[in-house]
């Protein structure tokens, strides 16, 4: 099993590390020229955004030696300073643990417009962060460009994916930028279906530190 670690850095400030996926190991490949190929089982999955700095701060490693050692050492250091090879963690109970209650929490929805409310997206998930909730924000999520320009995947599979994530959430939060309810836009659809549910909620509602 392998556990992927990510931050998410924007001009306007740098959001706390986050667990990224949990990779179920189905088979290992080695390539021609010598590295390897994990690949990943089909109950492998992607995670909200969720503060892991409680998690990180108290999850041990052990080296090829046998030495077992804090995995982030100096939590004033930037995570990825400890994780630019592979750790093996001594025991996965932490992190099962916690990626189980992240994923038990009730998700909350971002809704906005690329083109003119990326800034205060990012304060929204941050705002979310800080007070403890899981968050489906698709700069972490999902890649923007998928929606935006409909690479890789189809316009019914990535409309299916968002509706589906939609759904789940308790709460959809709709970043009302002027460009937010453009005719044909992907937040204009997300407005309509999260209202439909009663879960629809302007960002501005949301209270701020």
């Amino acid at each position: 099993m392998i556990w992927m670690v990510g931050r998410l850095h924007a001009p306007w400030g740098t959001l706390p590390p986050s667990l990224d996926a949990r990779i179920n190991v189905e088979k290992v490949e080695r390539l021609p020229d010598g590295r390897f190929r994990f690949a990943a089982s089909a109950d492998s999955c992607w995670f909200p955004l969720f503060d892991a700095r409680p998690l990180l701060r108290i999850l041990q490693t052990q080296n090829a030696k046998g030495q077992v050692m804090p995995l982030w050492r100096r939590p004033t250091a930037p995570i990825g300073q400890y994780l630019q090879s592979p750790r093996m963690l001594v025991s996965g109970e932490e992190i099962q643990a916690y990626a189980k209650r992240m994923l038990d929490l009730p998700l909350q929805f971002i809704s906005y417009r690329i083109a003119d409310g990326t800034q205060p997206a990012f304060e929204l998930a941050r705002a979310l962060l800080d007070a403890g909730h899981a968050v489906f924000w698709d700069r972490w999520s999902l890649p923007r460009r998928l929606a935006e320009r409909r690479e890789v995947v189809s316009d019914t599979a990535l409309d299916e994916h968002l509706l589906s994530c939609l759904r789940s959430a308790q709460t959809v939060w709709g970043v009302e930028s002027p460009l937010y309810a453009a005719p044909g836009s992907y937040s204009v659809k997300e407005q309509s279906e999260a209202m439909n549910l009663g879960i629809w909620r302007t960002a501005s509602a949301l209270p701020r530190a």
